[in-house]
């Protein structure tokens, strides 16, 4: 089950779009039974989630809530992401806003299935099966995101 919200108004969001690309995602992540939350939300809105969970200030792009074990069924977790930030990001890389919102998506489900991103390393594997997700569907990459997996 994917179930979906629009808590914004600054960014257009079609929710049938992207609940079917977390479909396409969940099967190439070979995740065949998942319970999945996403907000989309503002700037202040994450960045009171931000503080309150991370104790980080301001806003960020994506905040993953797992809510079961990586590798338990059904896979259950929310993700938070902030549309403007993805506005935002896109249009300073020249990127559409709905791609941005994508390589989220990827970074969120990753996150829900195990991957972590703390240590160098880790964040370089996440990048690597970021990208590798995006190509694996056929969506576009955006830019200046991914030279040090590529390189």
């Amino acid at each position: 089950m994917i179930e979906i919200s629009n808590r914004q108004s600054e960014v257009p969001i079609n929710i049938a779009h992207f609940e079917k690309l977390i479909q396409r995602m969940l099967a190439y992540l070979n995740i065949t039974e998942a319970e999945i939350s996403v907000a989309f939300v503002d700037n202040p809105a994450i960045a009171e989630l931000n503080w309150e969970f991370l104790q980080h200030e301001g806003p960020t792009d994506i905040i993953t809530f797992p809510l079961s074990e990586p590798d338990e069924y059904p896979l259950e977790g929310e993700l938070v992401i902030s549309a403007p930030w993805a506005a935002e990001v896109a249009d300073r890389n020249g990127d559409q806003v709905d791609d941005e919102l994508a390589l989220y998506l990827a970074h969120g489900l990753l996150h829900l299935a195990g991957q972590d991103d703390i240590e160098p390393d880790d964040a370089l594997e996440m990048r690597r099966r970021e990208l590798q997700l995006l190509k694996a569907l056929e969506l576009a990459i955006p830019r200046n995101r991914f030279e040090s997996v590529e390189g």
